[in-house]
């Protein structure tokens, strides 16, 4: 079986001014500038809130879907609240009007991630999937909880729906725990180091706090990716997915397949015909 190892890592740039005054700071994690090394996953925000309230204005997104994981504190719009650990995985797909009237709470964190759709699928009508992470499925073990947003890990599936195949899973370890993790050799892969200390792939790459650790695909097949907490255990994220390999365009919130259907998303949102996320989640 072919065995995961660490490519290249980066590390979550210092926080910098957000878009939302003083309170807010940001860095990417992911910067949409190399998607042939990225792919399916453009660009991924750290978004963080240093004084609650109003957060942002409604704005469109489509030609994509955006997963928003709420690491710290909550988010409440018009359609609803987030809690720490929640989800919500929006297929902007055709268009939709996102974050309605939100507020947040003082210490939010949050990632995220924008996703590339397939060819076929960039214009699908959108929808919005609301993952509570206490209804999602867990896989566990000694020294290992593991907590499966999208994709399956061992006896593990999440029901979540996906344009691109993706694997998102929230791993824990106590100290010195390993862990195997069963991938597709097709997918392209990121660890996100959350807290303590992880040792990662054949190579045992030491990945630490605001460290991302990159795994290219293998081939075709299965592949296994070896962890190992550090003496203070450690909490990653897992990200993984199939690449799309197509050309894409971009520009503000709108990601396309050519310069005029990109033009056709600014039209039909100027024009009101972008149906709005809040009428599609709503609270448990």
């Amino acid at each position: 079986m072919l065995e995961r190892s660490i490519e290249r890592v980066t590390r979550i740039p210092a926080l910098g001014p957000g878009f939302d005054g003083e309170r807010h700071k940001a860095a990417l994690v992911i910067a949409p500038d190399n998607l042939p090394a990225t792919d399916p996953f453009f660009l991924m925000a750290d978004d963080n809130i240093t004084q609650g309230g109003r957060f942002g204005a409604a704005h469109p997104h489509a030609g994509l879907e955006t997963v928003t994981f709420m690491l710290n504190g909550s988010m409440e719009d018009t359609g609803g609240r987030l809690e720490e650990g929640d989800v919500e995985w929006m297929t902007a797909g055709s268009g939709i009007v996102h974050s309605e009237n939100a507020t947040v709470s003082t210490g939010m964190r949050l990632f995220q991630l924008w996703l590339i759709l397939p060819e076929a699928q960039r214009n699908m009508p959108p929808r919005v999937q609301i993952l509570r992470r206490t209804e999602m499925p867990e896989h566990t073990e000694p020294g290992v909880q593991a907590t499966v947003y999208s994709g399956k890990l061992g006896n593990a599936a999440a029901p979540t729906k996906n344009a691109v195949p993706v694997t998102l899973v929230d791993i824990r370890l106590e100290s010195g725990a390993n862990f195997a993790s069963h991938l597709p050799a097709t997918y392209n892969a990121f660890v996100v180091g959350i807290e303590g200390e992880v040792e990662v792939g054949a190579t045992a790459e030491k990945l630490a706090k605001n460290s991302v650790g990159w795994m290219g695909p293998m081939g075709d097949g299965d592949s296994l990716l070896k962890l190992q907490a550090g003496d203070k255990g450690a909490r990653l994220l897992l990200y993984a997915g199939q690449p799309q390999n197509i050309s894409v365009v971009a520009k503000g919130p709108f990601i396309a397949g050519s310069q005029e259907e990109l033009a056709g998303y600014y039209a039909a949102y100027r024009q009101g015909k972008f149906p709005h996320a809040g009428k599609m989640r709503s609270d448990d």
